[in-house]
C-alpha cells in the first residue's frame, strides 16, 4: 500500500514566554507513516505532542528539524481542535467560504452543501447563524466545512470534542464512510473505545516521542473481551488456524482471544478437541490497558 503521509525524526523546540524563557522540546524525534486509504489515530496525554505534530504536518508550525512529506496529489480537509469562525455567518455561508477556497462552482456548491449538512445532521440549520450554535453544533459545522470539497486526506484534531453520544456516533460513522469512499483519515482523539474500533493503525505519543505503534492486527486483538490461555502445542496452533480463532504465541503458552458472542462456541471447540485450558481471564490487550501501561511505565 502506498504512503500518503511520512514524518521522519521530527523535532520541535519552543521558548517559554518571558525574557528568560527556557527552551522546551515539544517533539523529540517523531517518525510515523500514514498509508493511503487507512484510518490512523494519534493518541496521548495532554501535552504529548499530538496537535503540534498535526500543525507541523500542515505547515502551520515550522519544525526545528526533521522531514515531513505529503503526497503532492492529496487534497486536504482539516478540522482544528478548537475551530473558530466568524459568528455572523450562517452555516451555508461558512460552507460557501470553504467551497470557494477549492474553486467549487455555484451549482455544485448548492448540491454539496445540502449533502454535507445531511451527513453531519445539520440540514435544518443551514441558514442559522453560527453565533447561535452550541459547541457540538459548531463542531459539526467544522466537520462539514472540512469535507465539502471531497478531500483525499482528512485530518481531524479531536473531532468528537463537545459532542453528545449521537454526535459521536455520527463522527464514527462518517469516518468509516469517508474511508469507504476512498479518503485517508488521520485524527487525534482521547476517546480510546472509538479509536480501538475505528482504526487500522494507532500511534501512541508520550512526552514528545512515539511510544508505540499498533497495527490493525494488534487492534483486532485489543477489542477481544476474553483471553483463554492454552499450552503451546503444534496441534493447538493447527486447531486455532482451522477454526480461524485469533491467537498469539508467548513461549510455552498460547493466548486465544474470543469476543463475547463467540466465547461459548470457542470453549466447545476446545473441549471437543481435547485441548487443556490453563486459565481464562479478561483480556489485558485492550487499547486502554496498553495505553495506561505505556504512560505509567514512562512516568516511573
Amino acid at each position: 500500500m502506498s504512503t500518503i503521509v511520512e514524518i521522519e525524526n521530527l523535532k520541535k523546540t519552543i521558548k517559554k514566554p518571558g525574557l528568560r524563557g527556557s527552551q522546551v522540546k515539544v517533539l523529540k524525534g517523531i517518525s510515523l507513516k500514514v498509508e493511503t486509504g487507512s484510518i490512523t489515530a494519534i493518541i496521548g496525554l495532554n501535552g504529548a505532542g499530538k496537535s503540534t505534530t498535526i500543525k507541523t504536518l500542515l505547515g502551520f508550525i515550522r519544525p526545528t528539524s526533521g522531514r515531513v512529506e505529503l503526497d503532492a496529489t492529496a487534497c486536504i480537509g482539516y478540522l482544528p481542535e478548537n475551530p473558530y469562525y466568524y459568528d455572523y455567518l450562517t452555516l451555508r455561508e461558512l460552507l460557501w467560504f470553504s467551497a470557494k477556497s477549492f474553486v467549487i462552482s455555484g451549482c455544485e456548491f448548492r448540491r454539496k452543501a445540502e449533502q454535507v449538512a445531511e451527513r453531519v445532521g445539520m440540514t435544518a440549520h443551514l441558514d442559522q447563524r453560527l453565533r447561535s450554535f452550541s459547541k457540538g453544533m459548531t463542531q459539526r459545522a467544522g466537520i462539514a466545512a472540512a469535507i465539502i470539497h471531497d478531500p483525499g486526506l482528512v485530518i481531524f484534531d479531536e473531532p468528537m470534542s463537545g459532542l453528545d453520544p449521537l454526535g459521536r456516533k455520527m463522527v464514527f460513522d462518517l469516518i468509516k464512510d469517508l474511508q469507504s469512499c476512498g479518503s485517508t483519515v488521520l485524527f487525534c482523539s482521547h476517546i480510546l473505545s472509538d479509536v480501538e474500533r475505528l482504526c487500522d493503525r494507532v500511534v501512541i505519543l508520550h512526552e514528545g516521542r512515539v511510544a508505540k505503534v499498533l497495527s490493525h492486527q494488534d487492534l483486532l486483538l485489543a477489542h477481544k473481551a476474553t483471553e483463554i490461555l492454552l499450552h503451546h502445542r503444534p496441534k493447538v496452533v493447527d486447531l486455532l488456524q482451522r477454526y480461524k480463532l485469533d491467537y498469539k504465541v508467548d513461549g510455552a503458552l498460547i493466548s486465544c482471544f474470543a469476543e463475547a458472542n463467540r466465547f461459548d462456541e470457542t470453549l466447545k471447540v476446545l473441549s471437543a478437541e481435547g485441548v487443556d485450558i490453563v486459565t481464562i481471564r479478561a483480556s489485558a490487550a485492550t487499547l486502554e490497558n496498553i495505553f495506561y501501561a505505556i504512560v505509567d511505565k514512562k512516568g516511573e
